[in-house]
């Protein structure tokens, strides 16, 4: 119930509302009804990784000889610098169809650039201490070649980086974003970098659209910063349904970053971010995502925690937080949104879909909206029968995603059967 009378039902069932003034009051009857949004999820495919962990994923549309096609590339995590590249045309017979192999101990993230020609990989633990990253060719997914390192000034490792028009944006040491120039990949070079001057200030990712840079800083929340937006009108923009933020564009570019926005995260977990522009409420939020875990005592295992967090920047000058997505008993880690859902991956919680259409209030996952949740266990996995899903990315009518202990996954969302049938 907010304090100016709003209010959300978590169970079905008749509530009164009652109002009082002055010594008057009056009260109504409300039904509120089940959502019924749920559904399952099936399982069209698997890709099984048995020797190493695996990371985070991309997926994309082949170019050249191979349009029509389609590819995935998935990282490795505390294992030897291999990235894989699959060839999930067929996505109930996906398969590894090459792999690269770079000097480091986790490629934790993969990224190709939205024209399909351009890979860049992430580098930690190299036994030469040069965390840079990596940028590919992957133009031929079949035949990728290694273009170039780099590596200046990143050797306190990169852990997280993004590819946005002829820029990547690359995490350093766990301080800043670093911005560079690969208009010619075999030459890049920084040409800017964003930094904030918070004490013991930390960054863990960061995603652009249309020219906005959101930022996940942990303590410090998510930063949105102007890194070559274009301007658009108040009536353009809400003709469009662009994000309020386009409205201030213009002011910064890849060499100039310059703030938009910010709003701190109170419980210092701020580990995603993902702007998502509500379709049936023409409201723009900022969905960030927690990340912490906890010790079991007398065992090196961490139980994970946290959720996903909506923060209404409608209003940028003063974002609201409205409504969580928490699951109780596990964590959260990467999501992704297409339309009015949310994908998300909920380490040992498998992957979990969710209806965020409306207005949105109070806790989502109390209220019914979760449509439908997969834990993908193989007996042939790095971790037998234990699933640990890390990214997951909405594709062509299915939902790709990536398990720790298992490697990749293709499932689709289907009606629930009605009871009584088989």
């Amino acid at each position: 119930i907010t304090q100016n009378g709003k209010f959300v039902a978590e169970t079905p069932g008749i509530y009164t509302l009652t109002a009082q003034s002055s010594g008057f009051s009056a009260s109504k009857k409300v039904k509120v009804v089940p959502r019924n949004v749920s559904k399952r999820l099936e399982v069209v495919g698997h890709g099984t990784i048995s020797n190493h962990n695996t990371s985070d994923l991309w997926v994309w549309a082949g170019i050249g000889k191979h349009t029509g096609k389609d590819f995935a590339v998935t990282g490795t995590h505390s294992a030897d610098g291999e990235a894989y590249f699959w060839d999930i045309s067929d996505p109930a017979n996906m398969v590894i169809i090459d792999t690269i192999k770079v000097d480091a101990r986790t490629v934790n993230d993969v990224k190709i650039s939205e024209d399909g020609r351009v890979g860049v990989i992430s580098r930690e633990g190299a036994s030469n201490r040069k965390n840079g990253l990596v940028i590919l060719d992957v133009s031929d997914p079949f035949n990728v070649a290694i273009i170039t390192e780099y590596n200046d000034n990143l050797t306190g490792g990169v852990h997280n980086v993004f590819i946005y028009e002829d820029h990547i944006y690359a995490l350093s040491a766990g301080t800043r974003y670093d911005i560079i120039n690969i208009s010619d990949p075999a030459n890049p070079f920084r040409v800017g970098s964003y930094e904030l001057d918070t004490p013991g200030h930390s960054i863990h990712d960061v995603w652009v659209e249309n020219g906005i840079a959101y930022s996940s800083n942990w303590s410090d929340g998510v930063h949105v910063v102007d890194v070559g937006g274009i301007k658009q009108s108040e009536k353009s923009r809400a003709r469009n349904k662009f994000n309020p933020f386009l409205a201030l564009a213009g002011q910064g570019s890849p060499g100039n970053p310059t703030k938009l926005g910010s709003r701190e995260d109170p419980n210092g977990h701020n580990h995603a971010a993902f702007p998502f522009q509500s379709e049936s409420t023409n409201k723009f939020y900022i969905i960030t995502g927690d990340e912490w875990a906890k010790s079991v005592p007398g065992s090196p295992e961490r139980i994970y925690q946290g959720g996903f967090h909506f923060v209404d920047f409608t209003d940028i000058k003063n974002p609201v937080e409205t409504a969580i997505y928490q699951v109780p008993e596990v964590g959260s880690h990467n999501h992704w949104v297409k339309g009015d859902t949310l994908f998300a991956g909920y380490y040992q919680g498998g992957i979990r879909v969710v209806d965020i259409s409306g207005e949105l209030m109070g806790n989502l996952y109390a209220q019914g909206r979760e449509i439908a949740f997969f834990k993908g266990e193989d007996p042939n996995g790095s971790t037998a029968n234990i699933t640990n899903v890390w990214g997951v990315i909405p594709y062509k009518g299915l939902i790709y995603f990536a398990d720790l202990n298992n490697g990749l996954w293709a499932v689709r969302l289907v009606d629930n059967e009605p009871l009584g049938t088989n």
